[in-house]
């Protein structure tokens, strides 16, 4: 949806991911634009099953070893695009360049092996250096992602770390070859509240430090609010709103948007009161309804939301945008201005 910039590092233009299915071919994600600036920390939220990670995943190529996936459109990086890269060279490009971190460091780090064996093996596959100086490289990014006595690490397994410090080796990884963009895939999820302020900061500090761009995936809205300067908001493989964090929770414009907001508790929630819900389930990618892909869920929707037209995406001032046949005639209260109903 945004603009392209001078600083632009990373340009989604009208990505579709299909996966042929027992049932026909779907696209988990269907028509994604977005682009990530040099130095920019952005958030992708939504519910479970909107399109978030295949995203992610379309833009590393992780899904290049199932067969059953086809993409389409462009996924430019300093000005090449990686869909139409050979394996080798979208190889070098993971690690070096573009790095991910996952959800579960569990199932990410060997259990066999131990942290430094793990952290000297991802610097040695993308740079020629020896063992010892990619030991001391090791404890060096161990360091610098907070884990305290890293020399004693180094010599652990991953079932020995609490969950925070799975985590920090798994950054820590991610960061062996100083990747321009880091994309975290839910790194906050399985973890309390402490740690996670504290996964969120780091990634905060390595973002204003060394200008990494950070792309933060997550189902929580509390996170962008903590860690994100934009925000992206996906709904059954669309983005259906963008704009600068502070105002997208100061003037939601799409009512899923709003609906997700009005479900977040606050310190100003009624006491005793359920807190409102988004009626309904996200459809499956088999029963897509026509029209604008939120209707059947939306307290707001009519005939014209129904129909077979899929509504624009409107822009709304500098960097908002959202798609809604009608964006910015819904009030406040939730009624339409009775000239655009």
């Amino acid at each position: 949806m945004t603009k392209a910039g001078d600083n632009q590092l990373l340009d989604v233009r009208n990505l579709r991911t299909w996966f042929r299915t027992d049932k026909g071919s779907v696209a988990a994600v269907d028509g994604v634009s977005f682009q990530v600036k040099a130095g920019e920390f952005i958030g992708i939220v939504g519910e479970s099953g909107c399109g978030k990670s295949v995203t992610s995943q379309s833009i590393m190529r992780l899904l290049d070893e199932k067969r059953r996936v086809r993409y389409e459109g462009e996924v430019n990086y300093r000005g090449e695009n990686l869909l139409n890269l050979s394996p080798s060279r979208m190889r070098s490009i993971r690690g070096n360049e573009i790095s991910m971190i996952f959800q579960d460091p569990m199932s990410s780090l060997n259990p066999v092996f131990t942290i430094g064996k793990q952290l000297t093996e991802a610097i040695r596959l993308h740079e020629r250096v020896p063992r010892q100086a990619a030991k001391e490289r090791a404890v060096e990014l161990l360091r610098l992602t907070g884990i305290p006595a890293p020399e004693r690490r180094m010599r652990e397994y991953p079932h020995q770390l609490s969950g925070g410090m799975r985590q920090r080796v798994m950054i820590a990884i991610a960061l062996a070859c100083r990747p321009s963009l880091l994309i975290a895939d839910e790194p906050t999820t399985a973890l309390d509240v402490t740690i996670q302020a504290q996964i969120l900061d780091l990634l905060g500090e390595l973002n204003r430090s060394y200008g990494m761009s950070v792309m933060l995936i997550t189902h929580d809205l509390g996170v962008v609010a903590e860690a994100c300067t934009r925000v992206l908001v996906m709904y059954l493989g669309q983005i259906v709103e963008e704009a600068p964090v502070n105002e997208l929770f100061a003037r939601p414009l799409h009512p899923y948007t709003k609906s997700l907001m009005q479900a977040v508790p606050t310190l100003d929630s009624d006491r005793g009161r359920a807190l409102p819900a988004i009626e309904g389930s996200v459809p499956t990618l088999h029963e897509i309804p026509p029209g604008c892909r939120f209707a059947e869920r939306c307290p707001y929707a009519d005939e014209r939301c129904r129909g077979p037209e899929q509504p624009p995406v409107v822009q709304v001032g500098d960097g908002h945008a959202a798609r809604c046949w009608y964006v910015g005639s819904l009030e406040e209260g939730g009624t339409r201005d009775d000239d655009c109903a």
